[in-house]
């Protein structure tokens, strides 16, 4: 027993695409410039801090040196973050005493 061909209705048959149609691949000269100009500015090493005074690896001083860097690089963000919190909070207290000056104002809580 063969095979049927599969039939389709005319207007659910598939739509032909010619070869010349396809999508190209691959990127133009341009974004591939552009990326090469981005790796290369990935590529700079950004200025570390570095101490005056190199510790020898393993004493207390080189921990504390690698501490004191680590804490003044994230330093800022957690001032960011705080900021942001703070301000969200604000935000939230004046929202909640603005609701209860509408509702006790208006009657609709006696206070």
């Amino acid at each position: 027993m063969s095979k049927r061909e599969k039939r389709f209705r005319p207007d659910q048959r598939p739509k032909l695409r010619a070869h010349g149609e396809a999508p190209k691949r691959g990127l133009t000269p341009a974004e591939e410039a552009a990326a090469a100009a981005y790796e290369a500015s990935l590529a700079v090493p950004k200025s570390p801090v570095a101490p005056a005074v190199v510790a020898p690896i393993g004493s207390r001083a080189a921990s504390t040196q690698r501490l004191t860097a680590e804490i003044a690089e994230e330093l800022p963000i957690v001032r960011r973050d705080l900021r942001r919190i703070l301000l969200t909070y604000g935000a939230m207290l004046g929202l909640l005493a603005a609701i209860w000056f509408v509702a006790t104002t208006t009657g609709i809580v006696a206070s």
